[in-house]
């Protein structure tokens, strides 16, 4: 058996009866188990995947764990005097380096794969939805970058640990210079700068950990890792030959041996430059694997011809791995649809000033993503909207013939406005109206003028006064022509137009609802849609409503025969209560009589698609409400689904979520604490 698995084996056992291995492993698994909960909910409805989430939450403690585990590989040596009797044998110092840092990694490996293990678990029992999808192979390149830079940090440890008779001296130095100082250098770059986080993009260390967990693996932060573990393995052996030179004859071997570490060092920063000047980026099949909507296949494959889809930003941006991947996935899917021929370029605005040039005629800002077929063009930004739903909206706007629809917006009754963009206004939706092809239009119904021949459907948001006899007359007569009319409000629903509702099939009721779960305390989770084109492509999916108005049928609904024939249809429901609720008079007849039906959609909830609203994406409420829209217009049947096809949903509310952070953070890591306290004491009481 080698010198290097000798040592390596008795690391391994030596650190298990060791008190800071008891408080390392479980310490590490409760700080990533509090992170990757914290992230977790922030990443919910989002395109990040549950093995980026827990990647970048483990990635930041692993210099500390590992500072703590070998924080007395060789400080306890040195300050026994065994390392004097380990170094007269016929070993070499850098067998002995070798096995100490490789038992090291081994230990923080099965801390990082105990890490997976709890978030897997705990996942499967309180969320087993959010891994309905998930292979386990996706977590393989997670695992490798956490392993590769944990080979760094047990490598640097092992070299502190040699440097300093004290254990918990090597330990803080660790933690300094490979945890602290990095982070603290990183956050004064992006104070010190005015365009902060912009400009400097994340954390080198965690965005090399986040592309690697989303399958886009670069070979030049392989290199850099190895080249610089390496030279910390180098530094650490030399480290510890310095201790067999003493005396006034041994200036020259330190000097040397000083030389020697100091070339190691620019050896390897050499080649880490080296490595990222020929860098060549790897996407991987098991990552974040794109998936696309039904919707978005449709248009690939119904449209033809060939679009052009130009990605606007610097290589060096930290978005242009992630939407590179993006829009090459895209391509394939377009390529097997059979339908639209697509072309991608990538443009730096700092060397391509050419084509630079001409995509700022177009319209286009940096970081940002153009899409041309002939004369026509979309400019989509790279925002964090970017992904399956704006994309589709883009390629059908310039592939297919346009047709324009107007929405009409009330307005002098309280109404939330479309063009605002605070927290209170409706500017977002807005922006997701045009994208798909709408036109926002201005209605005031207290003009004596008629509803606009082009009117697509009247929009009411939350009026929060009571209409006119004369505005509501206006509506009545729209409505009788077959016109279409969406109806946001709340309670108590004894403003805006909920006077007429019970003369079209719509009655408000204040009622308490049943078996509600929630998020905040203050809100409502509605999970329950029914089989109407509005919901039926939102199964598995949730709305959030702020203490929704439920609907009933009113007398007249299911009265009338032929074409004056009133549906009552529920449409999202919280136990038995209707929260959305749709009502249709003339569906029946056959289209051949050339009778537009007149649709009417009621949501319980005045709030649920304002700006400050929408700026959570765990939630449907941006699609329930392009669904609604939809439907009203009489648009294509493909409408959103949901959040985006490949969005992190775990479906937790607000109680299983504290019991998973409970779990997670205190409970599987105290159960490992007792268990490495048990093993240590006893092994103490052996020795």
């Amino acid at each position: 058996m080698s010198a290097i698995s000798v040592t390596c084996r008795r690391t391994l056992s030596r650190a298990r009866s060791l008190f800071a291995t008891v408080l390392a492993v479980p310490g590490f698994a409760a700080a990533s188990a509090a992170l990757f909960a914290f992230r977790l909910e922030a990443a919910e409805g989002t395109r990040q995947t549950i093995a980026v989430v827990w990647a970048t939450s483990a990635a930041p403690f692993l210099p500390v764990l590992a500072a703590f585990l070998a924080m007395d590989v060789w400080s306890d040596e040195r300050r026994t005097g065994r390392m004097s009797l380990l170094l007269s044998t016929a070993v070499r110092e850098r067998d002995f380096v070798l096995g100490k840092a490789l038992g090291v990694w081994l230990a923080s490996a099965a801390a990082a794969a105990l890490s997976l293990v709890f978030a897997l678990g705990s996942l499967a029992f309180f969320a087993p939805s959010a891994l309905a999808d998930v292979r386990l192979v996706a977590f393989g390149p997670a695992m490798f970058a956490l392993l590769m830079q944990s080979a760094l940090w047990c490598a640097a440890s092992v070299a502190f640990s040699a440097m300093f008779s004290r254990a918990f001296a090597a330990a803080c130095a660790s933690v300094t210079a490979l945890a602290v100082l990095p982070r603290c250098l990183w956050a004064a770059a992006m104070l010190w700068s005015s365009s902060g986080r912009p400009a400097f993009g994340e954390m080198p260390l965690d965005a090399q950990v986040a592309d690697f967990a989303a399958g886009v693996v670069s070979t030049g932060a392989v290199v850099t890792f190895a080249a610089l573990t390496a030279m910390s393995l180098f530094i650490a052996a030399k480290c510890v030959a310095l201790t067999r030179f003493s005396g006034r004859r041994s200036g020259k071997w330190r000097f040397s041996t000083a030389v020697a570490m100091a070339l190691s060092v620019a050896l390897a920063v050499s080649v880490s430059v080296l490595a990222f000047r020929l860098d060549e980026t790897l996407d991987l099949p098991v990552g974040n694997v794109v998936t696309f909507s039904q919707r978005m296949r449709h248009i690939l494959s119904e449209s033809s011809g060939r679009v052009a889809v130009t990605a606007f930003l610097p290589r060096n941006a930290p978005l242009f791995k992630p939407v590179s991947h993006f829009l090459r996935t895209l391509k394939r899917q377009a390529d097997s649809a059979g339908g639209l021929t697509m072309t991608l370029y990538f443009v730096d605005p700092k060397w391509d000033l050419g084509a630079a040039e001409r995509l700022v005629r177009l319209g286009a800002k940096e970081n940002s993503v153009v899409f041309e077929k002939g004369h026509r063009s979309v400019v989509l930004p790279l925002d964090d909207s970017f992904g399956d739903r704006p994309v589709a909206s883009a390629i059908q706007r310039v592939a297919m013939p346009p047709r324009r629809r107007d929405v009409y917006w009330t307005t002098g009754h309280g109404e939330a406005a479309f063009d605002s963009y605070g927290t209170w206004g409706l500017s977002d939706i807005a922006r997701e109206l045009a994208r798909s092809g709408y036109r926002n239009m201005t209605l005031d119904l207290s003009a004596d003028k008629a509803i606009p021949s082009d009117c697509a459907l009247i929009v009411i948001a939350g009026a929060k006064e009571s209409f006119s006899r004369a505005e509501l007359g206006r509506i009545d007569a729209y409505l009788k022509g077959g016109g279409r009319l969406l109806v946001m409000m709340g309670q108590p629903g004894e403003t805006g137009v909920a006077s007429i509702l019970p003369s079209w099939g719509i009655r408000p009721v204040v009622q308490p609802l049943v078996g509600v779960r929630t998020l905040s305390g203050s809100d409502v989770i509605v999970s329950d849609f029914t089989d109407h084109p509005i919901g039926s492509q939102l199964a598995g999916s949730r709305i959030v409503l702020e203490k929704p108005l439920s609907f009933a049928s009113s007398a007249v609904a299911e009265s009338g025969s032929g074409a004056d024939r009133l549906e009552f249809s529920q449409v999202a429901r919280v136990g038995q209560s209707a929260v959305a609720a749709a009502v249709e008079r003339g569906g029946t007849v056959g289209s051949d009589l050339a009778v537009r039906p007149t649709r009417i959609v009621a949501i319980g909830d005045p709030s649920f698609v304002l700006n400050g609203q929408l700026a959570s994406r765990a939630n449907a409420n941006r699609d329930f409400f392009l669904n609604a829209v939809a439907y009203l217009s009489g648009a294509d049947t493909f409408g959103s689904s949901g959040l985006e096809v490949d969005a992190l949903s775990t479906g937790m509310d607000r109680d299983a979520r504290v019991r998973f952070a409970i779990v997670t953070v205190a409970g599987l890591p105290g159960v490992v604490f007792l268990l490495l306290a048990a093993v240590a004491m006893r092994r103490r009481r052996r020795g």
